[in-house]
Parts: C-alpha cells; structure tokens; sequence
C-alpha cells in the first residue's frame, strides 16, 4: 500500500509550503521583488502614467482594468493588500526553508560572506561559462534598476524581456559550467 496519500506533507502542499533550497531561492527574492513593486505602486512611482491594479494584472482584466489613470485611480485598493500579503508570505516560506535549522543570523552572514563576486572574474576555476554566466545575471539586475529608476519603467514588457532573457541566459550559463565532461 502507497502511504503517499495518506501524508499531505509530502503532496503539493507540502512542497508549496516546504519548498526545497531551490523553490525557497525564487519564493525568496520573486517575493521581495513583488514588495517592492507593490511599494512602487502605492507610492505612485510604477509608471509615468498608470497605476497597476494587481487584481486586473493577474485575472487578465477579468475582475477589473489592469490600468488606471495615475490621477483619477485610487491610491490603495484590496487587490494591493492581496498582492502585498501574498509577496510577504513568499518572502517568509523562502526565508524559514532556507534558513533551516542553523537560524536567521547563519543565514544572513552566509549571504553576506557569499564571494559570487570572484565567478565575475576567475576564469581558471570555473571556466569562461561561470564568467559570462555570472556577468550576464548581473548586467540583467543592474539594467532592470537602472530603466526603472530612470524612466520609471519597472512594469514595461520590453524591459521584463531583456531582463529575463539576459537571466535565463546566465543561469544555464552557470549550470553548464558545473557539468563535468567525460573523459
């Protein structure tokens, strides 16, 4: 007999809510950056002209517009609270899986003593992938920031889309390097 139906920890709920180190990374920062949108939104600095209503984002304009005019659209909807509620619980599921049984402060210091910073330039001991890998991922974070606090464009498609591709492009670079090749 499969006991696995009569444990719902280990079904999709468990997974949803004890996500591995990797499912924890992408709840961990998707969740700060849908706080920071979300933040952006009610301070009214998202976009030179709209306001973002996340429940018409999300539900494709089903519920309501998507978009509202900046001067005539509400500063604070419930969509928001929903939004921000179910970013901060991202957040917390990431944070408590990747912080594990050693603690926050372990947690914390590991990422403040990461030395990523040595991948940008090390070629001998990761190879030119890890190099261009690492260097694609960060040109893609720096020119999200830059556009988006220059031009307020933290919600253009055109800008999502250099942003992903240039990030999808450094993670397989950086997996790839970790393969080793048959002799």
């Amino acid at each position: 007999m499969s006991t696995e139906d009569e444990n719902p920890a280990s079904g999709m709920l468990g997974i949803l809510t004890k996500p591995s180190n990797t499912l924890a990374n992408w709840y961990f920062w998707l969740g700060l950056l849908g706080l920071l949108l979300a933040a952006l939104n009610i301070a009214n600095i998202i976009h030179p002209s709209y306001r973002v209503s996340w429940g018409g984002m999300f539900t494709f304009e089903f519920t309501n517009n998507a978009f509202g005019d900046k001067d005539t659209a509400s500063a604070f909807v419930l969509s928001d609270a929903i939004f921000v509620a179910f970013c901060g619980a991202l957040v917390f599921l990431g944070a408590r899986s990747l912080k594990g049984d050693s603690g926050a402060n372990d947690w914390l210091m590991s990422m403040v003593k990461s030395e990523w910073y040595t991948d940008l330039l090390d070629a001998k001991e990761g190879g030119w992938t890890l190099v261009v890998g690492t260097w694609s991922m960060l040109i893609s974070i720096i020119f999200y920031f830059y556009w988006g606090i220059m031009y307020m464009g933290w919600i253009d498609p055109g800008v999502y889309s250099i942003s992903i591709s240039l990030m999808a492009v450094g993670l397989v670079l950086r997996m790839l390097s970790t393969v080793e090749e048959d002799q």
